[in-house]
């Protein structure tokens, strides 16, 4: 082990990421491409799955040209949940473009299921509400939708299973990924006949499901001489980037809440098994446990819109300019609120839900706008907050990922949630998680919760204001107010936007 490494790939919506990582969880070398996200109709994300990997294998080729000597124990990919690529033996998508996890085109799907007799109790079977973010919904459009495609797959895989079979040419899923599928038996962990008849779908479509630090095959040949590797380097089954995320960051005893500060913002926390409340989405964790959690699915993309759309050019559209003209605005912004439902909701709210400012008087000036952003991403993670620990957290609220790098946003996280916000020493989470689970095919750790006790160290924390906490009191309650009385007439809207 001493003098080796991992290769640790991080498959995101905004970015692809390839480091070497030892077994101190200290990241060596990183080497990152952008990746192009489409919407060509209201409700629609894609991606190009063959970006992600011509990426992918560009970046661990960086890194290793950088570090030629470094031996290379295993290879970990943690990689955005639920996107669904259709290939051929040869791993090759069948599709040009990737439904994504915030894609909500298969909404029809979900409601005829719900139509269903029994859906109750093929949702309690499954462990979650059918939501269009499941991929066997993605699975039941593309049968309907694309009928050639689904007949010549192979395979149907996710983003990160999808990196695995072109890095060794095994099928292989993680118990996290299957039991974010909707066809996973959540008492059992394998494969539901049921579900999968109710949503008229192949099992010999589907990949077998190991362990997330499972070895599932080695480098092939044609992809070590791109990347610089060894033929034979193992590769591990992985886990979605959340539940890498979440490994990275300690969230493997139960009681434990994180909160996900990236494209997306979710609010997680660690159980020994799912919860009972339908609003609450359960996920297999990449340690073993469960994972209750919430998600806003357009947060950080909600913050970027702002800075990309109407925060003008010449005042300094990047993140801290924006962030430091929003610290001179007082706490509740006067009574301005967002709504960030840029890509809907999940389980909170309407899947046909749009952003919104709301309260807006000619006092309001630009500053104004970028704290109400900001506010109403945080009031917003308040709301999946109450679901996923309705009695609170019982310790801080652990900050991870590319937004838990703000001192004011963080402050403000915790005058809404009332309890402290604490971040990592190290806030590459998803890196981490994946090389966690590498790290345990290595041979490294006994288990990925014991090599995530080895490698985390906590970092600053903020405790919450009296006085900020009264405001956002009153702020809450007026937008879960707002937010009900807007959440029944969206199916109204038509695609254009017109009533």
């Amino acid at each position: 082990m001493a003098g080796e490494c991992v290769v640790a790939v991080d498959i995101g919506t905004q970015s692809t990421r390839a480091a070497l990582v030892d077994s101190d969880g200290t990241i060596i070398d990183v080497a990152s491409a952008p990746v192009d996200l489409f919407t060509p109709r209201p409700g629609w994300a894609e991606q190009d799955p063959e970006q992600w990997w011509q990426t992918t294998v560009a970046n661990i080729a960086a890194v290793r040209a950088r570090h030629p000597g470094l031996p290379v124990a295993a290879v970990g990919v943690g990689a955005q949940m639920h996107s669904l690529v259709p290939v051929d033996p040869d791993g090759i998508p069948l599709a040009p473009r990737s439904a994504l996890w915030s894609d909500k085109r298969c909404l029809d799907q979900v409601n005829t299921f719900l139509g269903q007799p029994g859906a109750a109790d093929l949702s309690r079977l499954a462990g979650n509400l059918p939501l269009p973010a499941w991929a066997g919904f993605k699975m039941a459009w593309l049968r309907s939708a694309m009928p050639a495609v689904y007949a010549d797959a192979a395979c149907l895989l996710v983003a990160k299973d999808f990196l695995n079979m072109r890095l060794c040419g095994t099928a292989a899923t993680d118990p996290a990924e299957a039991s974010g599928s909707f066809l996973c038996d959540a008492a059992t962990g394998e494969w539901s006949a049921d579900l999968l008849a109710a949503l008229q779908l192949d099992r010999s479509k589907l990949p077998d499901i190991a362990d997330s630090a499972a070895v599932i095959g080695t480098l092939r040949r044609d992809v070590a001489e791109r990347t610089g590797l060894a033929t034979g380097t193992p590769v591990v089954a992985g886990s979605g980037d959340m539940m890498c995320q979440l490994l990275g960051s300690g969230i493997t005893r139960p009681g434990r809440v994180a909160l996900v500060a990236g494209t997306a913002s979710i609010v997680a926390a660690s159980a020994s098994q799912p919860s009972p409340d339908i609003r609450v989405m359960n996920l297999r964790s990449a340690s073993g446990s469960w994972i209750h959690f919430g998600i806003g699915d357009a947060a950080g993309k909600s913050f970027r819109w702002f800075a990309d759309e109407l925060w003008p050019a010449a005042a300094g559209a990047d993140f801290d300019t924006i962030v430091a003209a929003a610290a001179g605005v007082e706490a509740g912004c006067g009574g301005l609120l967002f709504f960030p439902y840029l890509l809907g909701e999940r389980t909170l709210g309407h899947a046909q839900s749009r952003a919104s400012f709301v309260g807006a008087t000619p006092a309001h000036d630009r500053a104004h706008f970028a704290r109400a952003v900001i506010e109403g991403i945080t009031l917003e993670d308040r709301r999946a907050l109450a679901c996923v620990c309705p009695g609170g957290p019982r310790g801080p609220v652990r900050c991870i990922a590319g937004g838990a790098g703000s001192a004011v946003w963080n402050q403000i996280r915790a005058d809404v949630f009332g309890c402290p916000v604490q971040t990592l020493a190290c806030a590459e989470g998803g890196i981490i998680g994946a090389a966690i689970l590498a790290g345990v095919g290595a041979g490294w750790y006994p288990d990925a919760a014991a090599g995530a006790e080895k490698v985390i160290r906590l970092a600053d924390s903020w405790q919450p204001d009296p006085d900020s906490v009264r405001c956002y009191e009153e702020a809450f309650r007026v937008f879960c107010a707002v937010h009900d009385a807007l959440d029944g007439t969206w199916p109204q809207w038509s695609s254009q936007g017109a009533l």
